[in-house]
């Protein structure tokens, strides 16, 4: 099994596979399989992120269901995250390592959203988690039963990755390629993954 920073290299290597017309195709397949998710349709509060470059694309997805339903992003603060209600994209400001955040709005513990969509260097099948190192989301992860759901390309995918205790996994993990989307639930795939329809 590849060691973490093995795997951060792997994924770095591999990020060029697409270029961004096909980034934001794949990633608006990958976020409509969110979409479809009953406990998605259901949900009031939901946490999303907003993309860095190399990530599955959100913006245009954020600020949709901001009309929607009540979206909060993460916001660094110390070593570790808070959720603060998304405002528009005017409101945002360039924080550490490039990352927007919403500059003021409420803030609400994990517990208290249905659902947080998780970004990610990379997952395996069983939803185990792999970050850039500075363990953020594990601490915030930790924190609530909220539904885990993350998102990633097909070359941010591996058959396992190297868990320690403070690792927390994710509950369903969305894995996105040119011709298909699967979803991944504790190692079981999703019968209705498999090729764009």
């Amino acid at each position: 099994m590849m060691g973490k920073n093995e795997l951060r290299r792997s994924v770095r290597a591999c990020a060029g596979r697409y270029d961004a017309q096909e980034r934001e195709e794949i990633s608006c397949r990958i976020l409509e399989r969110v979409e479809r998710m009953p406990e998605f349709r259901c949900a009031d509060r939901i946490a999303l992120y907003w993309s860095l470059p190399n990530e599955v694309a959100t913006h245009r997805f954020v600020e949709r269901w901001s009309g929607l339903k009540r979206v909060y992003l993460p916001v660094m603060q110390g070593e570790g995250l808070l959720l603060r209600r998304f405002l528009g994209e005017d409101r945002l400001k360039e924080a550490r390592f490039g990352v927007c955040e919403p500059e003021e709005g409420e803030t609400l513990p994990l517990s208290q959203l249905d659902l947080i969509v998780v970004p990610a260097v990379g997952y395996d099948r069983m939803g185990n988690r792999l970050g850039h190192g500075k363990g953020f989301y594990d601490r915030l992860l930790g924190s609530g039963n909220t539904l885990k759901v993350g998102i990633c390309f097909d070359y941010q995918f591996f058959d396992t990755i190297p868990v320690s205790e403070f690792d927390i996994a994710v509950d369903r993990v969305v894995c996105g390629s040119r011709t298909q989307v699967n979803v991944w639930q504790k190692g079981i795939l999703d019968p209705d993954s498999g090729s764009y329809r």
